[in-house]
């Protein structure tokens, strides 16, 4: 899969065989670029992802996971499904990019073009930088972070009118703010910020030892309702039930043990509290499309784009 440097502001080089991949411009813009890209991948493939000095790029990935490296101290980003990221040129990263479907967005525009944004991101990414962070790339989930900038892009996307161009660059304002403001995360349990303090608490504690055995009479106890109560009002509340979210927190501990130290898998599925590595490989492949041993296989190699 390859889309030049011409078609797009984000070039992609993958070596992934057959690919069906569609891509659709949407006209009557002025000052940004909007284009969808969707992809049947086959398999996972690696390949570069990279952005030319003076392009700023914001994507909105509704499916298939991508992960991408850095030169700083080899630190990678994962961006999963219904996630947002944003990059600023010039940079060139090593990449990862999952089995299965993928569907993304990228809305795309010069530095020129904003200039009191730029003099922003360039600013706060020195901060990012002196945090050991990536400085001109980071990545968040989607809920609960976006909900609302992402009402506003479907309204922009789906009715074109004169209001799509304002409406765009109100999505580009908040997501970019809120992206380059706090750390990188890799999350595949979202919850809503106006839970219930008992839930809210609960899947707190879950976050912070997603390894312990969180029977659900446990977590009902915990939550103060009855187990049949609490499973229907997690669902309602949450989106997903709550082992399914144990579930995902257990998987983003496993992610961040993989991509972080040398331990053997079997080893990170025991810590994680997956207990056999067939339940860790599975659980990463459904929620991500890949398997514990491709967080690691990222070459270390970063070619800069020279400014």
């Amino acid at each position: 899969m390859r889309i030049g440097p011409n078609e797009s502001a984000l070039e992609i080089g993958f070596d992934c065989g057959q690919c069906n991949i569609d891509r659709k411009d949407f006209p009557g813009l002025t000052y940004l670029k909007l284009e969808a890209l969707t992809a049947a991948v086959a398999r996972s493939a690696s390949g570069v992802l990279s952005v030319a000095p003076g392009v700023n790029v914001l994507g909105i990935n509704a499916e298939g996971a991508i992960i991408a490296r850095s030169a700083q101290a080899s630190r990678i980003v994962i961006v999963p499904p219904q996630s947002i990221f944003y990059i600023k040129g010039p940079v060139r990263l090593s990449a990862l990019v999952a089995r299965g479907e993928h569907c993304l967005n990228l809305l795309s525009w010069s530095s020129t073009s904003m200039p009191i944004l730029d003099h922003w991101t360039s600013s706060y990414g020195q901060n990012r930088s002196s945090k050991g962070q990536i400085r001109n790339v980071g990545c968040k989930p989607i809920n609960p972070n976006f909900v609302a900038s992402m009402s506003r892009f479907d309204e922009a996307k789906s009715s074109p009118s004169e209001l799509m161009e304002p409406l765009l660059l109100s999505v580009i304002w908040e997501c970019v703010a809120r992206i380059m403001v706090g750390g990188d995360e890799m999350q595949l349990s979202p919850i809503p910020f106006d839970l219930p303090e008992p839930l809210l608490k609960l899947a707190e504690a879950v976050r912070r030892n997603p390894s312990g055995t969180w029977s659900l009479k446990e977590a009902s106890d915990m939550a103060r309702y009855s187990p049949f109560h609490f499973s229907r009002v997690f669902k309602q509340l949450v989106g997903y039930g709550f082992h399914e979210y144990v579930d995902r927190c257990r998987t983003e501990l496993a992610v961040e043990m993989l991509v972080s130290n040398d331990s053997p898998v079997d080893l990170v599925a025991n810590l994680a509290g997956f207990g056999t590595t067939q339940a860790l490989r599975e659980s990463i492949r459904e929620y991500l499309g890949l398997v514990p041993s491709e967080f690691r296989s990222l070459p270390e190699v970063y070619e800069p784009i020279p400014s």
